[in-house]
């Protein structure tokens, strides 16, 4: 009996010390939970104070965007690109505007990158095609001129001259088109505007530049041609209450085609009458200068009015004289031969005529005494 009271007594007790050191165990989680917990909240708290921080300084430093001006709707749109190109393949990838005071003009140019084209690097191995549009609104010609001279170290007017095609839309604005095998470029002019679009295009995927300037094979423009048509939109909307707006800038490049031919021949032949005149007057002066120091310039180059004379006392005269042609000389060599009367060689001498200018004369005297019998000589050039 006091076996089984003390077997009691001892479970209870091993009972309650278990309980104990769960309740100790469940407190010591809580407690852990309670620090995690205040940890979280306070790196919270932390993270929430500051923000407002950041907020506070993007809002006292604030991004702003440039405006591009009055004349960004003179550029082609979406659709307008769409409707010269037959397909979407050009997007505007830069716009900015610009004003100089000095030159009192303001402008807006675009950058636009082929997108309808893959790059393949291995195969292909060549740069995307670009096009790049300017508007230029000025107040005085002479001071565009200038600008064009100081700032694009071009001149406007001399392009213009030298363009491939030139036309008039109407009676207050003037074009050209000219172009290489890397691209084109279309500048029209207006009293108050210049547009200029250029199309940057080495391997010619959206227009064939190749064709030559004369001949049977050369370049014609037609609608495909884009530097034209972009010009053209960019004209009409400058120009949206003129009369005659409804034209294809293209079709008045190409009437015009004979008008630049004979242009370009009749300064072919100014030049050639200019170069003509030129040369005369060099060897006007050439003859006045011989004729200043006595000597009798023939017309032929080379040399002249050679002659070897012997006289009573075995004495041989060799006398003539080298004309010069268009290229100065440092030395001209002369080998002269003496022959008998069986024309045997019996002597050879040679003489040096050192710097002679361009369509210079030069003449040459000597003497020589053979013994031999002499009969004649001849001359020539070493060189």
């Amino acid at each position: 009996m006091k076996n089984l009271v003390f077997f009691t007594f001892f479970l209870i007790l091993i009972t309650f010390s278990v309980h104990q050191n769960a309740i100790a165990e469940t407190e010591e989680e809580q407690e852990r939970k309670k620090a995690i917990e205040e940890a979280a909240d306070s790196l919270k708290r932390k993270i929430v104070n500051e923000k407002p921080i950041e907020e506070t300084i993007e809002d006292e430093q604030p991004k702003t965007k440039k405006k591009l001006g009055k004349m960004k709707k003179f550029l082609p749109t979406q659709e307008e690109f769409d409707e010269i190109t037959l397909r979407t393949v050009w997007k505007y990838v830069d716009k900015q505007s610009s004003s100089n005071e000095e030159y009192k003009l303001e402008s807006i140019q675009s950058l636009l990158r082929d997108v309808g084209r893959v790059y393949e690097p291995v195969v292909n191995k060549y740069k995307i095609a670009t096009l790049q549009i300017e508007i230029i609104k000025y107040e005085d010609k002479v001071s565009l001129e200038n600008y064009w001279i100081v700032e694009k170290k071009s001149n406007l007017e001399f392009m213009f001259e030298n363009a491939y095609l030139i036309g008039s839309p109407n009676d207050d604005t003037k074009c050209f088109f000219n172009y290489t095998t890397d691209g084109a470029i279309t500048i029209c002019q207006t009293d108050q505007y210049v547009i200029q679009s250029i199309i940057f295009d080495k391997y010619q995927e959206h227009f064939k530049y190749t064709k030559s300037k004369t001949g049977y094979e050369k370049l014609e423009l037609n609608q495909h041609e884009i530097t034209t048509g972009i010009t053209e939109t960019i004209l009409k909307k400058i120009q949206p209450k003129h009369t005659n707006n409804d034209y294809e800038l293209y079709k008045i490049l190409e009437s015009n085609r004979e008008i630049k031919e004979r242009e370009n021949k009749e300064i072919e032949k100014v030049e050639e009458e200019e170069n003509l005149k030129e040369k005369e007057q060099r060897e006007n002066i050439e003859k006045d200068k011989n004729k200043s120091l006595g000597i009798e310039k023939d017309k032929k180059y080379g040399i002249q009015n050679f002659s070897c004379i012997k006289d009573e006392f075995s004495l041989i005269t060799i006398s003539g004289q080298f004309n010069n042609n268009h290229i100065k000389k440092d030395k001209v060599s002369l080998e002269i031969a003496f022959f008998d009367y069986e024309q045997n060689m019996i002597y050879k001498n040679t003489a040096n005529l050192l710097e002679i200018n361009e369509y210079e004369t030069k003449r040459f005297l000597g003497n020589l005494k053979i013994d031999k019998n002499f009969a004649t000589c001849t001359i020539k050039l070493n060189n």
